[in-house]
């Protein structure tokens, strides 16, 4: 995916709100970081963003169908209820966690998440 100008000014513009928060290029004792403390700030930074990116986007992502059916029997399964446990998905920057509707088929005794994401 390609930013456009508009919004890569705008990555650029949260990248000096994030320096902030890593206290720039001097440490609290008034020693300049070195160029690796930065990067190792910056991946530690960037990794939490993306991962809440990456959460938050999935959490976006429309519900499953109102009508599903079973993968194996095709039969109407019944809600998991309050059964359902998150998802954890290991991306390239870290673990993501969120929440899916699961179901039940009594027939056939298995739980599935439909894939609607």
């Amino acid at each position: 995916m390609a930013l456009s100008d508009k919004d890569r000014k705008r990555a650029e513009e949260l990248a000096r709100e994030l320096m902030k928060i890593t206290g720039g290029r001097i440490k609290p004792d008034g020693v300049s970081k070195t160029f690796a403390e930065i990067e190792e700030e910056a991946i530690e930074v960037t990794d939490i963003v993306a991962s809440a990116l990456i959460k938050q986007t999935a959490k976006d992502a429309p519900d499953a169908p109102t009508q599903c059916r079973c993968p194996e029997c095709k039969a109407v399964p019944g809600d998991r209820g309050e059964d359902d446990e998150p998802i954890v998905l290991l991306t390239d920057r870290g673990e993501v966690d969120f929440l899916t509707k699961g179901y039940f088929c009594r027939r056939c005794r298995r739980s599935f998440f439909p894939s609607t994401r």
